[in-house]
């Protein structure tokens, strides 16, 4: 009650002084901004990084299982790895092959690539989980738009991303020349291996990776004269109703003598590995600048001591020992720092949930792989927050607060 007296009292009635007034109030508003920016940012990297995880999570298997010897479709099938995977009729275990192979189009243009042929299973289930993630209208005009499950490629047929496509000028319908890399070792004058295969679609799934190296082909129906080569690779590709058990089928199918398995993590721990370090850099620099408009507290308690002797005097005179006055001086810097600090909360929280239910999209889709710019509040941040400033507000307020001990009540009542 007395604090709260205090705190008005001194700071912002009409007789304290105008520049502790002033200087309190932008302290309060740069609080509230620091804090405010530091939440709409920080939650904001969430929902992308959010979008970013659940994009891959649907869209690449979560795991790639390898088995030492098994060359063929036949052998992996028959291995005891993909038998124990097939044991859960929830998981979805495909065999696939993938190779690396140089890309011709008709006027000329080449371009490394990486060709995976699938299961049709496997190619159906890409387009639901596809369809799953962007369910908004698309433009059939457009060669820039998402499968449908009439899209499978059939004989002589390929699936090209929409970077790949692009960077070759080709379009729907065009026909591609796909060569071996092996041919650029064949002495002059032999022809090295090649087949020429149709684009059925051009698709797009945000995923760099996917859109600017790869080519989709239904295994067995086309490039057959590049697969017999034995240049690529064969291996399984699973997904898991529940990616949660991760690392525990990981763990299983690695006692099978000769299984190698990465998970969609290993592939792109890059990727993700950047993406804290973006998250973690941006919070310390949005922090460090909060604390920067935090310490003026520093400067209107040190402004406040030091036009209040008189006033300290008289409370030491009517009975305040020099800790309740180092105390009262502390609360009220702290109460200065938690209005701006409560503030910055409930508005920077209150702009995420907003943009959390409402995505802002202004950015070109046809730039950006990801248009929007989601948020994803993260209630237990919050709390952090709070608990964080506080304890800031409170060391920083009670650095200045302990000159108030030193005043002299005989000395400050004799002053004029």
């Amino acid at each position: 009650m007395l604090v709260g007296h205090l705190f008005r009292h001194f700071i912002f009635s009409p007789r304290a002084g105008s520049l502790v007034k002033r200087i309190a109030w932008l302290s309060m508003i740069g609080i509230t901004i620091s804090v405010t920016a530091f939440l709409v940012v920080l939650f904001v990297m969430n929902g992308m990084n959010a979008s970013i995880h659940k994009r891959i999570l649907g869209l690449e298997p979560h795991l790639y299982v390898q088995v030492a010897g098994a060359d063929t479709a036949q052998s992996l099938e028959s291995s005891p790895a993909f038998q124990r995977l097939q044991e859960d009729p929830a998981n979805r275990a495909y065999v696939y092959e993938t190779m690396d192979v140089i890309i011709r189009s008709q006027d000329g243009q080449f371009r490394g690539g990486i060709a995976r042929g699938v299961t049709r299973e496997s190619l159906e289930h890409f387009i639901e989980q596809l369809q799953r993630i962007d369910r908004k209208p698309t433009d059939r005009d457009s060669q820039v738009y998402f499968w449908d499950p009439q899209d499978v490629p059939g004989r002589g047929e390929v699936v090209v991303g929409v970077d790949l496509a692009q960077s070759l000028g080709v379009f729907e319908g065009d026909f591609l020349t796909v060569v071996s890399p092996s041919g650029l070792l064949l002495p002059p004058g032999e022809t090295p291996k090649f087949e020429r295969v149709r684009i059925k679609r051009i698709v797009t799934t945000s995923l760099p990776d996917l859109d600017g190296q790869f080519i989709f082909y239904q295994r067995g129906e086309a490039l057959s004269a590049l697969v017999s080569e034995g240049l690529g690779k064969n291996g399984i590709e699973v997904w898991l109703p529940d990616e949660g058990r991760i690392e525990s089928v990981k763990e299983d199918l690695m006692k099978f003598e000769g299984v190698s398995v990465e998970t969609w993590m290993d592939r792109n721990s890059a990727l993700l590995y950047a993406l804290k370090l973006e998250k973690l850099t941006i919070g310390i620099f949005l922090g460090l600048a909060g604390m920067i408009a935090g310490s003026s507290i520093l400067t209107v308690l040190a402004l406040l001591l030091s036009q209040k002797k008189r006033d300290i005097a008289i409370l030491r005179t009517i009975g305040f020992s020099s800790r309740q006055t180092v105390r009262t001086f502390t609360q009220i810097g702290f109460f200065l720092a938690g209005i701006g600090v409560v503030g910055g909360v409930v508005l920077g929280t209150g702009l995420s949930l907003y943009i959390q239910a409402n995505p802002i999209q202004f950015l070109p889709s046809d730039v950006y792989y990801d248009s929007s710019i989601p948020a994803l509040v993260n209630y237990g941040l919050v709390f952090g927050v709070l608990i964080v400033s506080g304890l800031i507000a409170l060391l920083g307020s009670y650095i200045p607060a302990r000159t108030a001990a030193e005043v002299q009540p005989s000395d400050a009542l004799r002053m004029k």
